[in-house]
């Protein structure tokens, strides 16, 4: 072959290298989040794959409209979307948990946490919901929350929304011992000023006294056996529980125990 003419092709083939366009995978919520933004561009000709990569027809793409939450999502510098990859809906969804909550802890917006926080807690109860139990997404969650109020502090329902501030006393309350420890005080103080529902806080001081092998004050804590029945943990002063749970919001203890088909029948003090 002439050496001129392998010398062009090597010229066409990296200046084709050097312009092809570099694509940032986005999942469906960030996409959506960019559309909010008013920050994302989606062009007519987007180009559609189903999940074998096969560039799909406009009938095709509507057939698999459902699908599209669970799809890869492909965007420029500009936030224009240039391809849409469709993924398999039950992996996806699994992987979707795994992702982190947010990419960049500086692009958060400390007045507006609804969006983020409702994330959290929907994935902390879809954890639950699906028997799934997955150690690393609670993990996820809490690493989440753990920089949103190193970064913003301990926010309120005005900035969270009351989801949100619910989605921080769970994760909380699904951490370790020492994170309980670590996060109480403010999650108290959020209490005190009507953040929180003080029933949160009676939940979270009986684990915390369970943790450390103590009696619980308000009987929120039911242990489950090695042959499936229930009991009730250790509870202090049961002659008086009625009223401390009437203080926090809660009702009498032999209603919440029967949930579990237990009994309480202790005679409460006046």
């Amino acid at each position: 072959m002439n050496k001129n003419v392998i010398l062009l092709a090597s010229i066409f083939l990296l200046l084709s290298c050097k312009q092809e366009e570099k694509l940032t995978r986005i999942n469906y919520e960030e996409m959506t989040d960019l559309i909010m933004a008013n920050n994302f561009t989606m062009p007519d000709d987007v180009n559609y794959y189903d999940v074998e990569g096969n560039l799909i027809s406009t009938e095709e793409k509507v057939a698999l409209s459902h699908d599209l939450p669970y799809a890869d999502w492909y965007i420029n510098d500009q936030n224009v979307l240039i391809k849409v990859e469709f993924q398999d809906p039950e992996m996806a969804r699994f992987a979707l948990k795994k992702e982190p909550v947010f990419k960049d802890i500086n692009k958060v917006d400390c007045s507006n946490l609804n969006r983020i926080l409702e994330k959290i807690y929907d994935r902390d109860q879809e954890n639950r919901t699906d028997n799934l139990m997955d150690e690393e997404l609670d993990l996820n969650n809490l690493a989440a929350v753990e920089q949103l109020l190193e970064k913003c502090g301990m926010p309120n329902t005005a900035t969270a929304g009351e989801k949100g501030m619910s989605a921080i006393w769970l994760v909380v309350q699904h951490a370790s011992a020492e994170k309980r420890i670590q996060y109480f005080p403010q999650l108290l103080e959020a209490s005190k000023q009507g953040d929180l529902e003080r029933q949160d806080i009676a939940l979270m001081q009986d684990l915390m006294l369970m943790d450390s092998g103590k009696p619980q004050l308000y009987g929120s804590q039911i242990l489950m056996n090695p042959d499936g029945t229930y009991e009730l943990h250790e509870l202090k002063n049961p002659s008086t529980v009625d009223s401390r749970r009437a203080m926090m919001g809660m009702g009498p203890l032999s209603q919440y125990v029967g949930h579990w088909g237990l009994e309480f029948n202790a005679e409460q003090e006046d």
